[in-house]
């Protein structure tokens, strides 16, 4: 496979397996690729140079590592300036953000132990309100938070106070609850329609008993291995909110049927 910085890590584990301790050999920060739950929401949204740019090294250190497991970097890549290692910049925090309620959520010691902020996280957005922002103390830049937040319109800021430890502020503008919601917008098609259309191509999982983010993650990674042709459907407590502008950057399609209050359906498909 021929890899380049924009390659992400998904991708490399998906064609070697042991790309993921070459990876974890690097630094300490990316350890955290060894544990199943954060290596799904992470692998799957990070580039090589994302990786590089939260771990504080060169891009070429990432070949120096894959290329021994058979990976293959092109001459051009190769010739191509080597990411520095960030600097740390002073930043002036947004007039916006200023005048806000600052609410902080630290998860560096549920990145340091293994376990996964995802939840803690999610909770805490809920939480901000107009009056309000939500500060994330972590040991990185949240590249895939980041991602998932400004689909659902929400505004950030990052300040690096060292190079392991970063200040990520979340808020919202005006208009953002309709930004949201137009990010999230599901298929044209009809539940029904989309249904009929896979007849006999279906693959079923119900992710109804478990908790946040146990079911975004099982939906991700049924998605990754889900052959051409087929959709995947799913048994729900809710529309997944956080999980739908993930599945457009996929360039996924999702059908939904609403039954009643803890029941929904969704149809996932390319």
């Amino acid at each position: 496979m021929q890899i380049a910085a924009n390659t992400k890590i998904s991708a490399l584990i998906k064609e070697n397996p042991a790309a993921i301790e070459a990876i974890a050999s690097i630094n300490k920060h990316f350890e955290k690729l060894r544990n199943p739950l954060l290596r799904k929401v992470l692998a799957s949204r990070v580039t090589i140079a994302d990786a590089a740019r939260i771990g504080g090294c060169e891009v070429e250190r990432f070949y120096e590592k894959l290329e021994p497991l058979g990976f293959t970097v092109s001459n051009i890549t190769k010739t191509e300036k080597a990411m520095p290692e960030p600097t740390i910049v002073a930043s002036e925090m947004p007039a916006a953000l200023a005048k806000l309620n600052v609410i902080t959520l630290d998860v560096c010691e549920d990145i340091a132990t293994g376990n996964d902020p995802f939840l803690k996280i999610m909770d805490a957005v809920d939480r901000i309100e107009d009056t309000s922002a939500l500060l994330i103390i972590n040991t990185f830049e949240p590249t895939p938070l980041i991602a998932i937040l400004k689909k659902k319109g929400y505004s950030y800021f990052t300040d690096v106070k060292s190079p392991e430890l970063v200040h990520t502020y979340f808020w919202q503008e005006s208009a953002a609850e309709t930004k949201a919601e137009e990010s999230i917008k599901p298929a044209g098609n009809s539940f029904e329609d989309a249904l009929a259309r896979f007849a006999g191509k279906v693959k079923r999982v119900d992710v109804r008993h478990l908790e946040m983010p146990q079911p975004m993650i099982i939906i991700l990674g049924e998605l990754e291995y889900l052959p051409a042709g087929e959709a995947l459907y799913v048994a729900h407590k809710r529309v997944p909110q956080f999980l739908l502008p993930q599945l457009e950057e996929r360039g996924f399609e999702v059908a939904i049927n609403e039954v009643g209050p803890n029941e929904v359906y969704l149809l996932i498909y390319k």
